[in-house]
């Protein structure tokens, strides 16, 4: 008897249990991996603090964004891709908001684990935004782009050529 007690709280509880760690996993931030241009690289540290740096941040030699309240990792690649005047190959997003565009990082730099990246998006916090003094770097797919913009043209290039046959 006390067999079938245990067996009719478990199959109760089981379907409970697996729900809520569903929900729970759900709702954990994580980290944006959906770019088709850009890969996300790790959490790294910012530069500012460090000796002999001069203050220089370690996406220094680019364009910047804040965006109080609205950052989210999509804005920042696009921003970085699109919204300056030119393509960076690297983006990082630090402490919710801030958004920095550069092309190269600073070998000053290093990184972190992905745990020490842990602030969520100001404008989803579903994400993860880097952190203080941690930055999420993501990096251009080098000639990803390139590549599938090339393939479409064979592809049309090539049914042109049956059209015209």
């Amino acid at each position: 008897m006390a067999r079938t007690t245990l067996t009719n709280t478990l199959s109760t509880m089981l379907p409970l249990l697996f729900f809520l760690f569903g929900l729970a996993a759900a709702q954990t931030p994580q980290i944006y991996t959906d770019s088709s241009k850009y890969k996300y690289q790790g959490c790294y540290n910012e530069t500012t603090n460090l000796p002999g740096t001069a203050g220089d941040r370690a996406l220094s030699d680019g364009a910047n964004q804040v965006l109080m309240g609205n950052m989210t990792v999509p804005l920042c690649l696009s921003f970085c891709s699109k919204g300056t005047d030119k393509e960076y190959k690297y983006a990082g997003i630090e402490y919710s908001r801030e958004c920095w565009c550069s092309s190269h990082i600073s070998s000053l730099s290093a990184k972190y684990a992905d745990s020490d990246c842990n602030m969520t998006c100001d404008g989803n916090d579903k994400m993860i935004c880097g952190g203080s003094m941690k930055l999420s770097v993501y990096m251009i797919e080098s000639g990803s782009a390139h590549v599938a913009a090339a393939a479409w043209g064979l592809v049309f290039t090539a049914g042109l050529a049956v059209y015209m046959l």
